[in-house]
C-alpha cells in the first residue's frame, strides 16, 4: 500500500502493511512451480484446489491487512500480526504438500524455508523453534498418515525419511540464524532508540540554564530571531519582556551566593507557574520564558501587543510580591522591574531587544518594582 492512500497511516504501520503484501506476492509467486507440478501431474489437487489454496492465502491476507490498516491489531503484543502469518501459511503449506509426491514434494518443501525468511521481521530463536516444532510434527504426521495407509515400500519411508530429516535440519538452522539476525535487529532499534533519546537530552540541555531549568540565552536569542523574522514576514507582531529582580547583588552580598542562587530557582519556578496559566512554556510558537543571563530574564510573547504583555507582567509581578521567599537564611522579600516592547513593522531583533532593555532602564531609575512599555511615538 503506497501512494496518497497511504499517507493516511504512520510510519510503523505502513512498514507492516509493506511486509503483509510481501507475503501476499510470496504467495502468489509459489503458484508458478505450482501450476508446473499440477499440468506435469506430480500433484492431485488439480486446477481447483491451486484455486482454493490461492483464494485462501489471499483471505488470510485481506484480512491481516484490514487489521492493520484499521488499527485493531495494535491491541496486541505483535501489531503486525507476524506469528498468526506464520502459522497459517504453515498450515497451508503443510495441507498443499500432501497433494504432491515425487520432486515436486521435494522442491516445494522450499515453501518452509521462504515462510521462515519471513520471520526476521521479529521473532525469537524461541518462537523459531516452536514453529520448527510444529512444521516437523505436522510433515510427520502427514507423511505417515500418507504411507501407512497406502502401504508403501521400504523405499518410499526412506525418502520421506530423508525429506524429513532435511526439513528439519535446514528449520532448525534457520531457527538460531534468524533468531540471532531478529536479536541483532532488536538490539540495534533499542540502540538507535536510546542514540535519539541520549541526542534529545543532549539537545534539551544545550539550551537549558543549568540552574534554573528555564530556555537559556542563546535559546532566547534564537527565538526571538525566529519570532522577528515571523512578524516581517507575516506581519504577526509579538511583545518581548526583560525581567530584572530588584536589589539582587544586596541580597548576594548580604546572605551569599548561595541564597541568591536559592532565590533564582524560586523566581523561575513562580515565574514558569504564571506562563502556564498564560500558555504552555517553550514550544514555537507559544511564548517562550527563559534566563537572560545573571538576574534578568526574558519572555517572548507572540502574538500578543503591548496591552496584552502588561496583564502578563502585571500577573507575574503580583505573584512574585505575594510572599517572601523562604531560603535558608530566612524570608526575602523579592520584586521585579520590567521592560516591554512590541516590534513595530519590519523591526529587526536586535532594535526590538534595545528598546525593552531602555524600558527596564527607565523602570530601574523609576525606582524599581514597576513596568515600563515602550510605547512609540506618534
Amino acid at each position: 500500500m503506497s501512494g496518497p492512500a497511504s499517507s493516511r497511516f504512520d510510519p510503523e504501520t505502513r512498514l507492516r502493511l509493506r511486509r503483509v503484501w510481501l507475503g501476499l506476492l510470496s504467495y502468489l509467486m509459489f503458484l508458478v512451480p505450482m501450476s508446473i507440478a499440477v499440468q506435469a501431474g506430480s500433484s492431485t489437487m488439480g486446477w481447483w484446489g491451486v484455486a482454493g489454496f490461492t483464494s485462501v492465502a489471499v483471505t488470510v491476507n485481506l484480512l491481516a491487512l484490514l487489521a492493520i490498516a484499521s488499527g485493531w491489531s495494535k491491541r496486541f503484543a505483535d501489531p503486525s500480526l507476524l506469528v498468526p502469518q506464520l502459522v497459517a501459511a504453515m498450515l497451508l503449506a503443510l495441507a498443499m504438500i500432501h497433494f504432491f509426491e515425487g520432486e515436486a514434494r521435494s522442491v516445494l518443501l522450499l515453501l518452509f524455508v521462504a515462510i521462515f525468511f519471513f520471520g526476521l521481521f521479529g521473532l525469537s530463536t524461541r518462537q523459531y523453534l516452536r514453529l520448527t516444532t510444529g512444521t516437523a510434527v505436522g510433515y510427520l504426521a502427514i507423511s505417515i498418515w500418507e504411507l501407512a495407509g497406502s502401504d508403501a515400500p521400504r523405499e518410499a519411508w526412506l525418502v520421506e525419511a530423508l525429506r524429513f530429516s532435511a526439513l528439519v535440519v535446514i528449520t532448525i538452522w534457520m531457527s538460531f540464524i534468524g533468531g540471532y539476525i531478529a536479536s541483532i535487529r532488536r538490539r540495534l532499534a533499542a540502540q538507535r532508540d536510546a542514540l535519539e533519546k541520549a541526542n534529545s537530552k543532549l539537545r534539551e540541555l544545550s539550551i537549558r540554564d543549568e540552574l534554573t531549568g528555564l530556555y537559556n540565552r542563546r535559546h532566547l536569542t534564537e527565538r526571538l530571531e525566529q519570532e522577528s523574522e515571523r512578524g516581517r514576514r507575516y506581519g504577526q507582531g509579538f511583545s518581548v519582556a526583560l525581567i530584572d529582580i530588584d536589589h539582587f547583588k544586596a541580597i548576594n552580598d548580604s546572605h551569599g551566593h548561595a541564597v541568591g542562587d536559592e532565590v533564582l530557582v524560586q523566581f523561575a519556578s513562580i515565574l514558569r507557574l504564571q506562563a502556564r496559566f498564560i500558555d504552555h512554556v517553550g514550544q514555537a510558537p507559544e511564548r517562550t520564558l527563559g534566563r537572560f543571563g545573571g538576574e534578568e530574564f526574558m519572555i517572548i510573547l507572540p502574538g500578543t501587543s503591548l496591552a496584552g504583555a502588561r496583564v502578563c507582567l502585571e500577573r507575574m509581578r503580583a505573584a512574585v510580591t505575594q510572599a517572601p521567599f523562604e531560603t535558608s537564611a530566612g524570608p526575602v522579600q523579592v520584586t521585579f522591574s520590567a521592560g516591554l516592547a512590541e516590534q513595530r513593522p519590519d523591526e529587526a531583533a536586535e532594535a526590538l531587544l534595545q528598546r525593552a532593555d531602555e524600558a527596564l532602564y527607565r523602570a530601574k531609575e523609576g525606582g524599581r518594582d514597576r513596568l515600563v512599555l515602550d510605547i512609540p511615538t506618534q
